[in-house]
């Protein structure tokens, strides 16, 4: 095996390993979270579909031609033209590609959308977390029954029997991490009578009793009754694993967006040249009419004339579209409050070489990309799911625990039977259990079943995730080469057509007059004029290409936060709780020739592999 190879393998292994490490202290809940930290979805199956992909990218690699590189002292015509303001009554603000990032974050009101997510899951951890708390509450009724007595001893007498009665209750209840519920009380009553054998009448009445019920066998344990929590911290994570693959997207539209713009600005600029090349030919011709040009000839130039004059009106309406799409996207009220703005790009295309390594690259998207940290969490929490399942499978068998002190008094002194409680009162207490299981348990059963289905079929959904995200990273490799090599292509088309062009317009310059052939001469100098603003145009619009496809293959490996160096702050605004974005301004040119920061740069020199905090993950069968 070669070097780099063996430096691949070992390194992926590495890599691998760290993602399989369980950090079940990362949830917060750790002895709840302790009996589900086990290893779920085999990360490991991949590393030699990895390897074969290093291995392929190799061979590829050299059996590719050389392509001839764009000379670094290089810098086409257009570039500083189009820096300048191309209207006269524009307001020019200068925008590059960071800049706009940095207003994004502050302004997008997308971004907005996205960051609110993880905020409102996690109120569900405090909402979980409250189930814990004490509950106060407190119940009165008054009763006035008036039935008829069927028996004498109801009475004493009356043919109708009389209760005046009002209780009230008040307590504390909670139910602990094991299951159990907890409930002290204090309870007052009246009643009054016309029976001859309640004695004495106008009664106060008054009893303390304290209450515990602890399930035995369903609901029972730290791990079943904290499994709500952990639920809730996993949604919460899964919802920043989310908002960080939003904001990736959009970050990557707004540089899209920019290079957009850039391309459609130097479209402007090339047609704009087109079209004073063909009218510099038809005012010369314009100036030989009576000597030796004919009239086809200058219909011919004018017709060139007239339809790229046309071409101006798309180009221009496709720079203002360019400009509304990167308003859309980042929504700065400096550019909406900002009359006849027009931007101008500052951040020109690099055209530095990067040196990937696939087997880096589908590493770093394993370890990096939120999709793979949400398809291993939700088999998380389909797996903590999975054990309540199987716990409530079990029957209901409690334990129940009572104890009570009362007082009585008559003449309806409630106060006074309050404190016989305490001095003359006794303790009494209760003890007993209490048992239920359908018959046949289907509903539990039906659930149970439920639960492994699910966690199989999230177990799919990671190795179609897993899949489908190496597949967009080799496709974002391939993409950051293809186009490398297409803009080098390109640029020796546009030096050939340039100097085509320069032969025919030489040849134009001193063709006699009388020759029958300038007619053939004039279509030829015409054709080239429009075949070199085509090469220029297939240039510029394959070197944007490239340094759109880096952008995206930071996206592609989930490194485009990190590389940007985005941070997040929550603050309190408005009495809400609100996630402020900020980056500082990265000089990206400053990492030339070696290549694209964070991606060409082999992993293991980066950092330690196992410093990465890695998602806790759960085997279904653990419990």
């Amino acid at each position: 095996m070669p070097m780099t190879t063996r430096r691949i393998s070992k390194r992926l292994r590495r890599a691998l390993a760290a993602l399989a490490t369980v950090a079940a202290s990362s949830l917060g809940v750790s002895t709840a979270s302790a009996q589900y930290a086990s290893l779920g979805p085999s990360v490991h199956s991949y590393a030699p579909q990895i390897q074969v992909a290093a291995d392929s990218d190799a061979s590829e690699l050299a059996s590719l031609p050389q392509v001839r590189q764009v000379p670094s002292e290089f810098v086409p015509w257009w570039q500083q033209v189009m820096t300048m303001p191309m209207r006269v009554d524009s307001n020019p603000t200068s925008v590059g590609v960071e800049t706009l990032l940095m207003r994004t974050l502050q302004h997008s009101a997308q971004v907005r959308v996205f960051s609110d997510l993880p905020l409102i899951r996690e109120t569900g951890i405090t909402e979980a977390c409250a189930a814990f708390d004490w509950n106060a509450f407190m119940n009165t009724r008054w009763d006035d029954t008036s039935d008829p007595v069927g028996n004498i001893l109801t009475t004493g007498g009356a043919d109708r029997y009389r209760n005046n009665q009002w209780v009230g209750s008040a307590g504390l209840a909670r139910r602990n991490h094991y299951g159990g519920r907890f409930e002290v009380a204090q309870d007052l009553g009246h009643q009054n009578t016309n029976s001859q054998f309640f004695q004495p009448n106008n009664q106060g009445t008054s009893r303390l009793r304290l209450s515990y019920v602890q399930p035995l066998m369903q609901g029972r344990g730290i791990v079943y009754n904290e499994s709500l929590i952990v639920l809730a911290t996993i949604d919460t994570s899964i919802a920043k694993d989310e908002f960080s693959r939003q904001l990736q997207s959009h970050l990557l539209e707004v540089t899209r967006a920019y290079w957009a713009l850039y391309l459609e600005r130097a479209v402007l600029v090339q047609k704009r040249r087109l079209l004073d090349r063909a009218a510099e030919v038809q005012a010369s011709l314009q100036a030989r009419v009576g000597v030796d040009v004919v009239g086809s000839q200058l219909a011919r130039v004018a017709a060139a004339v007239t339809n790229r004059r046309a071409e101006l009106v798309r180009a221009e309406m496709a720079v203002r579209n360019a400009q509304d799409r990167i308003q859309a996207l980042v929504n700065d009220p400096a550019f909406a409050m900002s009359m006849n703005l027009e931007m101008i790009p500052t951040d020109m295309p690099i055209r530095y070489s990067t040196n990937l390594e696939v087997g880096d690259v589908l590493s770093t998207a394993i370890q990096k990309r939120p999709e793979v940290d949400q398809a291993i969490k939700q088999i998380q929490a389909a797996s903590v799911r999975l054990g309540m399942s199987k716990n409530e499978l079990l029957p209901q068998f409690d334990f129940i625990a009572e104890t009570y002190v009362a007082g009585l008094q008559g003449r309806s002194d409630i106060g006074r039977a309050w404190t016989n409680q305490f001095d003359e009162g006794e303790p009494s207490y209760a003890v007993g259990f209490t048992y239920q299981m359908p018959i046949g348990n289907r509903a539990a059963k039906a659930r149970l079943q439920r639960r492994k289905l699910e966690v199989r079929q999230l177990q799919n959904q990671f190795n179609a995730t897993v899949e489908t995200l190496l597949m967009e990273t080799k496709v974002a490799v391939r993409e950051v080469r293809t186009s490398e090599r297409e803009f080098q292509a390109k640029f020796d088309a546009m030096q050939a057509a340039d100097a085509r062009l320069d032969n025919i317009q030489q040849r134009w310059n001193h063709l006699p007059g009388q020759d029958g052939s300038i007619g053939l001469y004039l279509e030829d100098l015409l054709d080239a004029q429009s075949q070199l603003t085509e090469s220029e145009f297939d240039f510029t619009r394959s070197l944007t290409t490239y340094n759109l496809s880096l952008m995206n293959l930071k996206r592609a490996t989930g490194t485009l936060l990190e590389s940007e160096m985005v941070t997040e702050e929550c603050a309190t605004i408005n009495c809400l709780p609100t996630n402020l974005l900020n980056k500082p301004i990265v000089d990206h040119h400053a990492y030339a020739p070696t290549g694209v920061p964070a991606l060409n740069m082999p992993l293991g020199d980066k950092m330690m592999i196992e410093s990465i905090p890695m998602p806790m993950v759960v085997d279904p069968l653990a419990f």
